[in-house]
């Protein structure tokens, strides 16, 4: 039974996420795209009108979501402070498969793609901020204290995992999230 046109463009989505986090908007050719769906470009047009904008745009707010659902969910839960920022650490560590892989998020925010999506993606994170710092001001931190301590946070995650991915070492971002993780459980 042929598969049903939101289901088979799901799963194309799924094979074309290696591609984008392993060459980015820009180096993702056609070519590699088609060849890591199995069909030809002809076909991939089919699905995707729009091309390798379209499939950009629809795996970021895709990836936005995962990344919310994944980790920044936990902000919401009915836990202390500290628990909550160790498990949406946890879940920031899952959506980057431990440090293993990317954050495709931050590899579209960049470039050419990154300027069609610099006020999406901006507003995410504005929002995702907001939400760490209202848990860090449940600690007892300053407004101005609390959006510090998350702007340090999603910097130091993000630093982590991009010099996870720069040396090819995932052990980089695993001790960093384990330090944090201990640090912000104590608080």
């Amino acid at each position: 039974m042929p598969m049903s046109e939101p289901n088979s463009r799901e799963s194309l989505l799924t094979e074309l996420v290696d591609v984008f986090r392993r060459r980015g908007y820009e180096g993702a050719t056609l070519n590699q795209l088609a060849e890591a769906t199995s069909l030809g470009k002809a076909s991939l047009y089919h699905h995707f009108p729009g091309g390798k904008a379209q499939m950009a745009e629809l795996l970021l707010v895709r990836s936005l979501d995962t990344l919310n659902s994944t980790a920044f969910s936990h902000l919401h839960q009915k836990n202390s402070p500290g628990h909550k920022l160790a498990a949406f650490i946890d879940g920031f560590a899952t959506y980057t498969d431990q440090g293993e892989s990317h954050c495709l998020v931050a590899i579209l925010g960049q470039g050419s793609a990154g300027e069609v999506h610099r006020s999406t993606i901006q507003a995410r994170f504005d929002r995702w901020e907001a939400e760490l710092a209202e848990v860090f001001k449940d600690l007892g931190l300053k407004p101005k204290q609390a959006t510090r301590q998350a702007r340090r946070l999603l910097a130091e995650l993000y630093g982590a995992l991009l010099l996870s991915q720069l040396r090819a070492d995932p052990r980089i971002f695993r001790q960093v999230t384990k330090r944090q993780k201990n640090r912000l459980i104590l608080l």
